[in-house]
This record gives C-alpha cells, structure tokens and sequence, in this order.
C-alpha cells in the first residue's frame, strides 16, 4: 500500500502510476516504456503525453486518462512484485518492441517462481498492436553464475535487452554482484505464444519445468559476449546496456539512491556509503553483429 511522506497518511490507488523501466526513442521522438508493475507497456508522444497502455488480460486498471489496449498473455499478472517488464528494446526498422521479463512468474506460486530458471521474453508488433511471439529466456545456475555463499536462484535477473539484427538480441543477465552479456538468437527458439503455457491450468507450469527440451521447448540459444565482472572497477548492480557501435558498448548501475540499508543514524538521516550513478565505456575484443 503507498503512503505519504510521514508514512502514516495512506494514498489513494493512481491506475495511471507506473514504475518505468525500459525506455526507448524512436526517430520521429515518440517514446516507449516497459514498466514492472503491471507489467505494462506505454507509448508516448514526443511531448511525453501517454497515447495508449498496453496491458495483460484481467488486469484491472479503471479510471486511467489515457487508453488502455489487453495484448498480454492474462498469466502475466502473475508477475514477482517488481520483477515484471524491466528490458525494451526496439528494432532498427522502429516496427517491433523486444520487452524482457525481470524474473520467472510466480506460476503457479512464489516458490516455484523463486526456484525457477525459466523466464520470458515478448515481441511485439507495432504496428498491428499485437505480441506476435514469446520466448524462453533460461538462467544459468546461480552458484555457478555467482559463485557466492548461499546464492539463490531468485537472485538471477535479466535488466536490460538490446537489438543487434532481426535475428539476435543482446541480453543482460545478472545478480546484483555479477552481470554478463549474452547474445541470443530468436530463430532457433521455440515460440510458445498461445500454447498452453500461457495457460494458468497448465502443470506443471513453464517455471516449473527443469528441462524444457523434454517438453519440446528450445529455449533462446545464448553466447557469452562479456562478463563484466571480469573488468577492474565494475560497480555492483549493472541495470542498463547501451551500443555505441560494433566495438563500444556502455552500461550504467543502479545505486538505489544511496541509501544504506541499515536504517538511520542517531540523527534520523541516512548518509549512505557513497555508491555513485555511473556509466562506462567499454571496448569489446569482437564486433557485435549489427545490422
């Protein structure tokens, strides 16, 4: 539930709030947005004016002032609290979104969600208003991705997409200490759109599943392009991926408003460790193929 400043004062529900994750521009200035909560995904104008949001089945969201199109599968309301739509990435032709989901949905419970290596990525057609196909996007195994004590499943994350060509996507994968670049390639992959994985009656379900291939599923076949934690000065929690050209890529990290989680000092203030917004440069051994 939200509240005010004071924390004490609980707010009204704003159908037109969002928690904005992806971003892209096209040529003309228009924008769109993928956002987690809902999970959902806008277009705006090029002045910012919401034109139309695109939401799953079911999802209730009356009294929005802008018009509200159900293009999504209904089984992505089942998304992790903020772990929804988090990557977008838009073709060179500006006619097809690439829209990540942050985590595994929690289908058909949290457990088997928080457990599951198996989450989802979406194309959709601009032009027609419609998702034309969805993807398995699998997890490496989290002790072995992040070898750290106690590393959970849960903890493994895609935050950010890029196109490369019509048939291949960069992807960031990461835990908040580790992150790598992957490239995958779409035509190789099962398209699972209104199979019965997009059915919630389905078991066991997608994120369930241990191997899809028994199920006939090919997940997104993935190359490791980068590990950026191999890079001396990486900051943690890389969120955001960026082409410059075939040889340059740029990548920025989240510092969650510096804030330390170990509550206020005596003084009622949270000074923080000093972790800074930054984005680096990065010159790549192989040309990323772009077309």
């Amino acid at each position: 539930d939200p509240y005010d400043y004071s924390a004490q004062k609980k707010l009204s529900f704003n159908p037109n709030g969002i928690d904005s994750e992806g971003l892209v521009r096209t040529n003309s200035g228009e924008f769109w947005i993928a956002e987690e909560y809902s999970p959902s995904l806008l277009h705006l104008d090029r002045n910012g004016k919401v034109l139309k949001r695109y939401i799953p089945a079911g999802v209730d969201l009356k009294g929005t002032d802008y018009p509200l199109a159900t293009v999504f599968p209904a089984i992505y309301s089942k998304r992790k609290i903020n772990r929804g739509f988090e990557g977008l990435a838009l073709s060179k032709d500006e006619k097809t979104l690439y829209i990540t989901l942050q985590s595994p949905l929690m289908n058909p419970d949290k457990k088997t969600g928080d457990d599951s290596r198996n989450t989802r990525v979406l194309v959709f057609d601009i032009a027609s208003e419609k998702v034309t196909a969805e993807y398995v996007y699998r997890f490496d195994i989290a002790t072995e991705f992040d070898p750290r004590p106690k590393m959970k499943p849960d903890e493994m994350k895609i935050s950010s997409v890029v196109y490369l060509n019509p048939k291949e996507l960069l992807i960031l994968e990461r835990t908040d200490w580790v992150a790598k670049l992957y490239s995958v390639e779409l035509t190789k992959a099962t398209n699972i759109l209104g199979s019965r994985w997009n059915d919630p009656a389905t078991a066991p379900t997608l994120e369930a599943l241990e191997d899809p291939a028994k199920e006939e599923i090919q997940v997104l076949p993935k190359s490791l392009v980068l590990d950026l934690s191999t890079l001396k000065g990486m900051p943690d929690k890389i969120e955001g991926v960026a082409i410059i050209d075939r040889q340059t890529v740029t990548v920025a990290n989240d510092n969650d408003f510096d804030i330390d989680e170990r509550g206020m000092d005596g003084d009622g203030n949270n000074p923080g460790k000093g972790m800074k917004s930054q984005i680096l440069v990065i010159s790549l051994s192989r040309p990323l193929p772009l077309q």
